[in-house]
């Protein structure tokens, strides 16, 4: 990106303005990778700042970013009628190519512009939670743009992701701790005023990949202790929470009801959506049905007795389901693209856990537990339906594996030995200095 400036502010401002303003998400990510791919013409590769060839997993990445728009051309184009619209969430995550790639060139110095953004976009979460927000019903807080599911995963994803930019760069001042720790609670009040249950299954199994990474040098009562300390915590928040307690409980309830035959519940809903995603990928399973296939079938099943009407209405909206909703439309070939943006950033990211640089290390846990919160998330909501929400997981993957290689490049170089402490002074001196 041309101006270190620009690339600062962008690190610092993009999950703040994402939560904030609607439509920013995606017009920030289309003007970020026009930019790149500007920058990326314009200046001779590997000048000024030296870094390394693109390695296989920085292809692997680039190629998993290109598949969801080709698996969709491909199958509308194949049953005939395109629907352009279709393509337009999917061709954001190409935005990410150009964005990495320009990262990657990027001088290691503007990246700690990146140390408090997942703070500040988390609290920006709850700020809109509490002082403006909308109640979508039923008491479930989201943004005007956001409905409570898609608000309070992106509030959950940044809370734990400031959690673990504690001592991204180096140590952490006090005050810099405490902004981050008050960055997680403000995620995780956010996820918990949306009552957005979906998101909290994440919590556990992310929760536990970071125990276990960052213990992988502790001794072995702190092993014990963290999980331990965990799921007390968790136990904690089940029991003192009534929304926790009744969101969680209505579960057992829902599935009680579906089981007597009363299965227009929240849950029931989403099981007869999956059923009959299930009955459509069986009989259209290579190309599926092509865009808003699964949409045009609500009115025939229910009418078949396939589906309540109830859900039938729902249906039309979304499968709530992100991998069914893909096979369903899609068929095998966009479940496979679909998987592979979960999969291969995360084979990307989990490669780095054993780099030598610590920085990177981080920054890779960052990445993989981002890529298991959305995958996850995907379970029980159609997250990249909306081009805001597929605009901030593909930009978010960009950003961090690029600081992930970059780091790495930085710690590889020739006589790093002799420039370590100016490199680390470069990274972190004062970040309360640095970031405004």
């Amino acid at each position: 990106m041309p101006g270190d400036w620009l690339t600062a502010a962008f690190l610092l401002a993009f999950p703040s303005i994402a939560m904030l303003v609607q439509g920013a998400s995606s017009a920030v990510s289309i003007g970020a990778g026009v930019i790149s791919l500007a920058a990326l013409c314009s200046r001779p590769a590997g000048a000024p700042y030296g870094y390394a060839p693109l390695q296989r997993h920085g292809v692997a990445l680039c190629i998993a970013l290109c598949g969801p728009l080709a698996a969709v051309a491909l199958s509308t184009i194949s049953h005939g009628h395109p629907l352009f619209r279709t393509w337009d969430s999917p061709s954001r995550f190409l935005l990410a190519i150009p964005i990495f790639l320009a990262l990657r060139r990027a001088p290691p110095r503007i990246f700690v512009w990146a140390d408090l953004s997942f703070t500040l976009g988390a609290l920006s979460a709850l700020a809109l939670a509490l002082f403006m927000p909308r109640d979508w019903g039923d008491g479930r807080i989201g943004s005007t743009f956001l409905n409570p599911i898609h608000f309070g995963d992106l509030a959950l994803a940044l809370g734990v992701l400031s959690a673990i930019a504690l001592n991204w760069w180096r140590k952490d001042s006090a005050l810099w701790r405490a902004l981050k720790v008050a960055g997680l609670f403000a995620g995780l009040a956010a996820s918990l005023l949306s009552g957005a249950r979906g998101g909290w299954a994440a919590i556990p199994l992310v929760a536990l990949l970071i125990v276990w990474e960052l213990g992988r040098n502790k001794p072995l009562h702190w092993k014990v202790l963290m999980p331990v300390a965990v799921a007390l915590l968790l136990g904690l928040v089940y029991g003192l929470s009534g929304t926790v307690r009744d969101r969680v409980n209505d579960v057992s309830s829902d599935l009680t009801q579906y089981a007597q035959g009363h299965r227009d519940t929240s849950v029931g809903i989403r099981l007869q959506l999956y059923e009959a995603a299930s009955t459509l990928i069986a009989e259209h399973p290579v190309l599926g049905l092509g865009g808003d296939g699964f949409r045009d079938k609500m009115t025939s099943m229910a009418k078949q007795g396939a589906l309540t009407p109830t859900a039938a209405a729902f249906g039309e909206g979304e499968v709530h389901n992100q991998l069914l909703a893909y096979m369903a439309n899609y068929g095998m070939v966009g479940g496979l693209a679909l998987l592979a943006i979960y999969i291969v950033p995360a084979v990307f990211f989990a490669a780095k856990l054993k780099s030598a640089s610590r920085t990177t290390r981080r920054t890779a846990l960052m990445g993989l537990s981002f890529a298991l919160m959305f995958f996850i998330f995907g379970l029980t909501v159609e997250t990249f339906d909306l081009k805001s929400t597929v605009s901030f997981y593909a930009t978010m993957l960009a950003v961090l594996a690029a600081i992930t290689e970059r780091a790495e490049v930085e710690s590889d170089l020739p006589h790093a030995s002799n420039r370590s402490t100016a490199t680390a002074k470069a990274l972190a001196a004062k970040p309360a200095r640095r970031t405004p």
